[in-house]
């Protein structure tokens, strides 16, 4: 615990309650895996078993999470080695997807991660957001101020919400404690404020201006809403800040309304999020796909000896199957993060083929990006890991 408190320390940081880091890291532990040196701890990572929601279903997301390579330790392939590690065990348990936050994307990429849009985090000023949210902007919204002892109304909501949506946690895993790291992290020195409505929510915080004379913003941290009525009713809420704030930050998933006429002018820099395929047989199956659908898929990847081949992959809206073959033509081929462009909808088979990523039949690769087309990849900034 020692050396891996060092470590942390080292790469995030210093360590200022010792004892709250030891709790948190003893939690972790059963997550973790160590990389070692003539036995001094060299690197560290976590993969939590996450819930998610993919496609209308709730699934098991391998959430990757505080890697830290110690500096006389780095550029020696122990990140590597942990992940393909990793990568075997979630093949194991039969987990089909692996989600991270990456420092710098192309560090993952080399080990099969993906990014992928995921919605807009957007500073707009008050003012403007006026003219997108809705002719009930700034008026009257019946809404309690609650607390964390208060929040058992919220679980249902963000269900309601998030479902529409593909990689977005569940928060009902039990490994984290998602509500009240919604509320407050341990590092924040204020706690987040949350306002329930009848059928949305809003949690946020207040932060003072970096530079005078601007006014402070209105820093939403989550947002839910069941209902059309529960939309309006958040936006309403968020009007009665005007004349308090300039600018509100938050994030909106793909296709929200303000997102569309804004996102051009009001986007700032977001966590980016990447996603990787661990077990191609399991990340087909948890999905439905509209049509049946034959084909026979070339794939590659390096990392993962079991995705790499060639598959009859038979798709149905019942889920799918993946059977290796042996001597099959395949009607197309691509590597692992080409195939998670595609099915995440990040890229269309006609962009994959253009680009260099992907070859084969444009017709035989389209119904693989239909299982997610009715939900899009949004994973709230909240829930980041």
């Amino acid at each position: 615990m020692d050396q891996l408190i060092d470590l942390r320390s080292i790469a995030y940081g210093p360590v200022r309650d010792r004892d709250r880091a030891v709790a948190v890291l003893a939690a972790r532990l059963p997550y973790s895996l160590g990389a070692f040196r003539a036995g001094r701890l060299g690197s560290v990572s976590f993969m939590l078993p996450l819930g998610a929601y993919l496609g209308g279903n709730k699934v098991t997301l391998g959430g990757l999470s505080g890697v830290a390579t110690a500096p006389e330790a780095r550029r020696g392939g122990l990140v590597a080695q942990s992940l393909r590690r990793w990568f075997a065990e979630l093949h194991e348990q039969g987990v089909g997807w692996s989600a991270e936050h990456p420092f710098e994307p192309t560090f993952y990429e080399r080990l099969g991660y993906q990014t992928v849009q995921n919605g807009h985090l957007l500073e707009i000023p008050l003012a403007e957001l006026r003219s997108s949210a809705g002719s009930r902007f700034g008026s009257a919204v019946d809404a309690e101020l609650i607390g964390p002892d208060d929040s058992e109304s919220l679980p249902e909501i963000h269900a309601r919400y998030a479902r529409r949506f593909s990689f977005a946690l569940s928060r009902d895993d039990g490994v984290k404690d998602h509500w009240g790291l919604t509320f407050k992290r341990s590092w924040e020195s204020t706690a987040h404020f949350c306002y329930l409505m009848e059928d949305a929510y809003l949690v946020a915080i207040i932060e003072d201006p970096k530079v005078e004379p601007n006014r402070p913003t209105l820093s939403v941290r989550d947002v839910g809403y069941a209902t059309t009525a529960g939309r309006e009713r958040l936006f309403s809420l968020l009007g009665t800040f005007e004349g308090q704030v300039d600018k509100a930050r938050m994030h909106l998933p793909p296709g929200d309304k303000v997102a569309l006429d804004r996102a051009a002018y009001n986007t700032v820099q977001a966590a980016e999020l990447q996603v990787r395929i661990v077990d191609l047989a399991a990340a087909l199956g948890e999905l439905a796909w509209p049509e049946p659908t034959s084909l026979t898929l070339g794939l590659t990847d390096p990392d993962c000896p079991w995705n790499d081949g060639v598959f009859a992959v038979d798709l149905g809206p019942d889920g799918a199957t993946a059977t290796p073959t042996h001597g099959a033509e395949p009607d197309a081929a691509m590597d692992i993060r080409a195939l998670a462009t595609l099915i995440t909808g990040a890229a269309t088979p006609e962009t994959l083929i253009a680009d260099g990523r992907a070859e084969g039949s444009v017709a035989k690769l389209g119904p693989l990006a239909r299982a997610l087309a009715g939900h899009p990849v949004f994973k709230s900034h909240n829930d980041h890991f």
